[in-house]
């Protein structure tokens, strides 16, 4: 009996052990999620690459700010001091070597101010875009007005470095695209000038709800109208001849403006012709009568010149002139050639 029981029992309690793990819902294994990559800086983007590598250099506080104008102050000082002992009986090699020690620190305090005002130099340079000079060299001039503006830094004053610096940085932009952002070079002045222009004409031209008159603008900036007329036309920015101005990239700027120093193939042609039956014409005559016919009609390329004038570089009288030029006359009257002549130009 116990046999049976047991019989009876082992498959039932097997079967409920079996219905419960079938019941379990099976482990999803977790999946670890790799940290995304970042995108990679493409090597032909020469900006990104710059910002990523600016970005890396910490903003100071104005503690910081001054600790290293002081550092620059102490460091000043000292090399002055070096220089003057180098007349001493001081040993050379021990001051150089000291003075370069010197130097390099100096040169440390200096870029660790100038790499954390790195991204003020962009910052005010986007502020001047689309007017000569690319982003870049905007940055490249604006970089050079930090590194005066480091090296003119007081510290003593109490303000904060970038509202020392962006003077400095907005002055280098403004001269760079002053010189090298327009083919024509605007004076400074005058560039600020136009842009004050610039600014009430596009005010006025909201208010009016049509572009200004010179009058207007004269009238609200307290210019004279000369002046106003002088601004626009220095505003106006130069094009390349080189321009493309056609949708399939076929036709220049260049190629649809007539050049007025050149003639027309017919009119070259035809000054050719005439030149060539001049000089058969005019073999006709002696050299005397040939040389005061060019002078008198002024087919030489100088004159017409008077018979006094034409006497006084021959060596002759006015009246001696006259007579030489009625006989050459009367030797070309009725040449075909000169007939010819006539009748195509009427």
């Amino acid at each position: 009996m116990s046999g049976s029981i047991k019989s009876k029992e082992t498959p039932q309690s097997g079967s409920g052990v079996e219905r419960e793990k079938s019941k379990r819902k099976p482990r999803t294994p977790a999946v670890v999620k790799s940290p995304k990559k970042a995108k990679p800086v493409k090597e032909s983007d020469p900006l990104t690459l710059y910002f990523k590598q600016i970005s890396k250099f910490p903003l100071l506080t104005i503690h910081e700010e001054r600790e290293i104008g002081q550092k620059i102050v102490v460091l000043r000082e000292q090399i002055k001091a070096l220089e003057a002992d180098s007349g001493d009986s001081v040993d050379e090699a021990y001051l150089k070597n000291e003075k370069s020690i010197l130097e390099r620190s100096l040169l440390m305090q200096k870029n660790r101010m100038i790499n954390s005002n790195l991204r003020l130099v962009v910052s005010i340079a986007k502020n001047y875009q689309h007017r000569g000079l690319t982003l870049l060299d905007l940055i490249d001039e604006g970089n050079i007005g930090l590194i005066e503006a480091v090296e003119r830094f007081d510290y003593t004053r109490g303000c904060r470095f970038s509202t020392y610096g962006t003077w400095w940085i907005r002055q280098a932009i403004i001269k760079s695209i002053a010189d090298k952002g327009r083919v024509i070079r605007i004076p400074i002045h005058m560039l600020n000038t136009i842009k004050k222009c610039y600014f009430v004409a596009k005010q006025l031209t909201q208010d009016l709800g049509r572009d200004p008159s010179d009058r207007e603008l004269s009238d609200y900036l307290g210019i004279p109208v000369p002046k106003i007329k002088e601004i626009i036309k220095l505003s106006q920015e130069t094009t390349s001849l080189d321009t493309i101005v056609d949708d399939g990239n076929l036709t220049r700027l260049a190629d649809l403006i007539k050049d007025e120093s050149l003639t027309e193939p017919f009119e070259k042609v035809f000054s050719m012709t005439l030149q060539d039956t001049m000089g058969n014409i005019l073999s006709r005559l002696s050299e005397r009568e040939m040389k005061i016919i060019q002078m008198r009609f002024g087919l030489s390329g100088v004159g017409p010149l008077t018979l006094e004038e034409t006497g006084k570089q021959l060596g002759i009288t006015r009246e001696r002139v006259r007579q030489i030029q009625e006989k050459a006359t009367f030797k070309l009257r009725g040449l075909r050639e000169l007939t010819e002549l006539q009748d195509n130009n009427p």
